[in-house]
């Protein structure tokens, strides 16, 4: 495994943890706001993911998904190894118009959206820009 296959491993666990039961562009939509805050900041996949309380799934004690790993077979798993190869190389449409943001519905709005561009809803989370 090279840097860049974990930084889509990194993309992929994050996809499946956050928006698994949003379907495949609920997926996809998770990879792309992965991928266009790495152009932004110029940073890893990996280090995105991995940034202090971004991605709660990944980094908050408190957060229930935080310890859950997808078990063979797992299709949505599979689905996101897809997605995240598919963006990686470029050949998946950004249906999130570039967000860097999302947050799912099931929760009040936090304090930083408010100060951020809303561009989109699909399924239950919303994408903001910087």
């Amino acid at each position: 495994m090279n840097w860049n296959d974990f930084g889509k491993s990194c993309a992929a666990l994050c996809m499946w943890r956050e928006a698994r039961g949003e379907g495949h562009d609920g997926l996809r939509c998770v990879c792309h706001v992965i991928a266009n805050r790495a152009n932004l900041h110029s940073k890893s996949w990996a280090e995105i993911v991995y940034q202090r309380l971004q991605f709660s799934s990944m980094t908050y004690p408190q957060d229930p998904q935080l310890t859950h790993v997808p078990v063979s077979p797992d299709s949505a798993f599979e689905d996101c190894c897809e997605i995240a190869e598919s963006v990686w190389n470029g050949g998946d449409f950004d249906l999130t118009q570039g967000a860097t943001h999302y947050f799912a519905d099931s929760i009040d709005m936090p304090e930083w959206a408010k100060s951020m561009t809303f561009l989109v809803k699909i399924g239950h989370h919303s994408f903001y820009k910087e």
